[in-house]
């Protein structure tokens, strides 16, 4: 017999009169491995509060084959073991009451062999059934207090030290794919300077336009807004930029095409 399990025996010989079906015998079984794991049984019932008054065995209590509703403590939480019979076996559901957890294993009545004698001869598969406890049922909700004490605490993060774009293998200069002569170069650039707000020799470009800096706006005719319509250091977006009539139409320029339609095209809906 494995020595995780050591106390069957003893178990087994405390609730014998009791026992009167198979679930019955995986019932104690898993009661057992929940024990070898640190469990303490406090009781019957379906209760979520816990005030540290209960008294903890590792005793199947008296009634636990009427009941199928045991609770349990481990490491200062609280844990209900409900098991429900099912048409060939007996379905386990662990719940941890403060997070509201639940795992579930479902054995089958068929891995009894006797209800009666040692371990090996009423459940011969013992080891596999163990196995399928602890980690379908267990290990699924139960949180060791190592681990947590080790993910409670803040791991220390050294800064590495700075380290130029260019050193990345991924990274790109906009500036190098400008051309030779530098053409678009500042449009490659979402984040350069706008020559409109920054002129020569300061740089020029960027796809982000800026207005003019200084609190001085463009005003007057030709610009879209009247002198002193805003005032001195006032935040405004201008409806254009402030160059647009740089260079205005010559008087003698012919209007364009979507100006004017072509004769014989008098259609609303053209």
């Amino acid at each position: 017999m494995s020595s995780s399990l050591f106390g069957w025996d003893l178990l087994i010989k405390s609730v014998e009169s009791e026992i009167k079906t198979n679930e019955d015998i995986l019932l104690c079984f898993t009661h057992l491995v929940l024990v070898s794991n640190d469990f303490k049984c406090i009781g019957l019932g379906e209760s979520k509060i816990l005030d540290g008054s209960e008294t903890k065995t590792e005793a199947l209590p008296p009634g636990w084959t009427e009941s199928y509703s045991i609770r349990y403590v481990h490491q200062g939480r609280l844990y209900l073991l409900k098991a429900t019979k099912v048409d060939d076996g007996l379905m386990l559901n662990l719940i941890r009451v403060d997070e509201r957890t639940t795992s579930l294993v479902q054995l089958n009545t068929a891995l009894v062999a006797s209800r009666t004698g040692i371990l090996s001869q009423m459940l011969p598969k013992h080891a596999d059934i163990l196995q399928q406890i602890k980690t379908e049922l267990i290990d699924k909700i139960v949180v060791s207090k190592n681990t947590k004490d080790n993910s409670s605490q803040t791991p220390t993060v050294s800064n590495p030290p700075p380290t130029s774009p260019q050193a990345s293998p991924l990274f790109v200069d906009p500036m190098s794919r400008a051309g030779p002569v530098g053409v678009g170069e500042y449009d490659l650039n979402p984040f350069g300077r706008n020559p409109l707000a920054f002129p020569a020799p300061m740089g020029g470009g960027g796809m982000l336009f800026e207005p003019p800096r200084g609190g001085r706006y463009p005003q007057g005719p030709g610009l879209g807004m009247p002198p002193g319509a805003v005032p001195p250091g006032a935040r405004f977006d201008p409806f254009r930029p402030p160059d647009v009539d740089r260079f205005p139409r010559r008087p003698n320029n012919r209007p364009d095409n979507d100006e004017f339609p072509p004769p014989g095209y008098d259609d609303m809906f053209m």
